[in-house]
């Protein structure tokens, strides 16, 4: 065996030591203490999936000890000089598949893929696909469809995203309950920067996604964006249309769905669409899972991402049977934004739009008024048994509050409520 064969060798074993290392950071991960309530409900509603995961990527990982075990046993070759790479199929195959698992199980040091979004794309669709984690339409669902057969007709008339937008706003808005029985919105994104490539803080907001749904809290509202030269596009806008964007970066994680609209889907799109998954789970501070709706004139995907990669897709078409109720429970509700309206319906309070105020270790505050127009700052606490400490240690947050609300500041804390005094 020539010397160059042998260092490849080495290489090998050295890259299936680094996925071995990979899968522990995950069990790490798991038993974290410190994790929040937030991540704590998503590990344990996912915990089968990551435990068949790393299942698989064992017995991935015997598999190329396997190989290498047989390159090992290879009749040397010495018609290859010493000083030239080897360079055969079988071992650039190896390298590939290695590499694979290790993108799949380890923190990316930087969000943007370093390919084209239609090559992303393809690549990514192509590695679900295998993993049989695609589901194709199901002509005979039950149940609601999204759009009648007529309605659908119509959709595939039209010419541009921004009609495509515009036409299935409100039926958007009416699935995912946007149409004010809740405190949660259905925002139009198309022309406002709001997503950002990087955790930098001198990184400026560079993306934006078509639309996403969030607690009316959360967004910042803006003016609609001209609909100059497409006088279809002002005929079918209307006046509960609601622009913006998100009002602060690291809410995000409270995002329940984001939404992008194309008039026809590809791998271009898909692509696009999963790496917005990466901007928004980059670094700690991102969410764990992110669910995106991709969609254009005839269908919609419900794309499901774990730690900014694509984990399942479901095609659906608007006009199947059951696609109504597919698209309503696909998206995400976090516990704490459901103890801020909770808090608010106990207390006779009405939150604000963009009444975000700030947020410290352990809790978000929040804009909310009372049935005089009264304002007040109402902090949210997920963790019960550092209620009232944290509400005493955070005092800097607490009169910032104060300055902005020169009322009294509320706390939350799950099943009940109690009022504390502001103080300098």
């Amino acid at each position: 065996m020539s010397a160059s064969v042998e260092q490849a060798i080495e290489q090998v074993a050295e890259a299936i030591a680094r996925v071995e290392n990979e899968i522990e950071e995950i069990n790490e991960i798991l038993k974290n203490p410190t994790i929040s309530d937030v991540d704590k409900a998503y590990y344990r509603q996912k915990e089968d999936r990551y435990l068949q995961e790393k299942s698989q990527l064992r017995q991935e990982k015997d598999r190329y000890l396997q190989k290498e075990l047989l390159l090992i046993e290879r009749t040397p070759m010495p018609s290859i000089p010493e000083n030239q790479s080897v360079n055969t199929p079988f071992l650039e195959n190896i390298q590939k598949d290695i590499t694979v698992i290790k993108e799949s199980v380890s923190k990316p040091d930087r969000a943007t893929p370093q390919k084209s979004a239609a090559s992303f794309g393809a690549e990514e669709l192509s590695r679900l696909e295998k993993t049989e984690n695609v589901h194709d339409p199901d002509e005979n669902g039950k149940g609601d469809a999204v759009l009648t057969t007529e309605q659908s007709g119509s959709l595939l008339q039209l010419e541009t995203e921004h009609q495509v937008v515009a036409f299935l706003t409100p039926f958007l808005s009416a699935v995912f309950q946007c149409n004010g029985s809740s405190n949660r919105v259905l925002v139009n994104s198309e022309e406002y920067k709001w997503l950002k490539t990087s955790n930098d803080e001198k990184s400026t907001y560079s993306q934006k996604p078509d639309m996403f749904i969030c607690h009316k809290s959360l967004y910042q509202k803006r003016d609609p964006f001209a609909a100059t030269g497409d006088s279809k596009l002002h005929q079918m806008r209307r006046s509960t249309d609601i622009f913006g964007q998100l009002s602060h970066w690291h809410l995000r994680r409270f995002l329940s769905v984001v939404l992008e609209a194309k008039k026809d889907i590809s791998n271009s799109a898909f692509g696009q669409t999963i790496n917005y998954a990466a901007h928004l789970s980059f670094e700690e501070s991102g969410p764990i899972m992110v669910r995106l709706v991709l969609f254009d004139r005839e269908s919609f995907w419900l794309v499901e991402t774990l730690r900014g990669r694509a984990s399942s897709v479901r095609k659906c078409r608007w006009v199947d049977g059951g696609s109504k109720s597919r698209l309503e429970k696909f998206m995400l509700e976090d516990p704490l934004i459901k103890v801020l309206d909770k808090a608010c319906f106990e207390l006779g309070l009405v939150p604000e739009e963009n009444g975000y105020l700030g947020s410290g270790a352990f809790g978000l505050v929040f804009k909310v008024c009372d049935q005089n127009g009264v304002a007040f700052a109402l902090k949210i606490v997920p963790d019960v048994d550092d209620n009232v400490a944290e509400l005493q240690k955070q005092l800097s947050i607490t009169n910032e509050a104060k300055r902005k609300c020169p009322h009294l500041i509320v706390g939350a804390e799950e099943d009940s409520f109690r009022k504390f005094e502001s103080y300098y």
